[in-house]
């Protein structure tokens, strides 16, 4: 009975791991509003967005290597969900979390909140 409980608990913590896995790579945001490329990457044991670039029409960032920015800093899996733990953009109220759900392996839904009202955003997945 061990032996199967050893078993079922390694391969869930497999599957995490490699739920995580599909989210790294560069994301476009699919937006009417502004336009972004971020890259999600796991760094010194966390799992973050670093923003690339960001253009609102009237604030534009392009990433140097003097500063980095992130949307999300700590990314652990919840269900079906991956959640902000410690967001790097605003502070959150603990019952919503930024969070990203996996839709396909190059789209993810992406929800995050301004004034306690979800925005949900479509990022895709830049082919290299």
């Amino acid at each position: 009975m061990k032996r199967i409980a050893y078993i079922i608990i390694l391969f869930s913590m497999s599957s995490c791991s490699n739920g995580i896995k599909n989210l790294y790579g560069t994301w476009n945001v699919k937006s009417n509003h502004y336009k972004a490329t971020y890259l999600i990457l796991n760094e010194n044991d966390s799992v973050k967005a670093k923003v690339l670039y960001y253009n609102d029409g009237t604030s534009i960032y392009k990433e140097s290597e003097h500063k980095s920015y992130y949307v999300f800093e700590n990314l652990k899996p919840k269900g079906a969900l991956y959640v902000d733990a410690i967001s790097g953009a605003t502070i959150k109220d603990t019952n919503k979390n930024s969070s990203i759900r996996i839709i396909h392996k190059d789209t993810i839904e992406v929800t995050t909140y301004i004034m306690h009202r979800p925005l949900k955003e479509t990022w895709k997945r830049i082919n290299k």
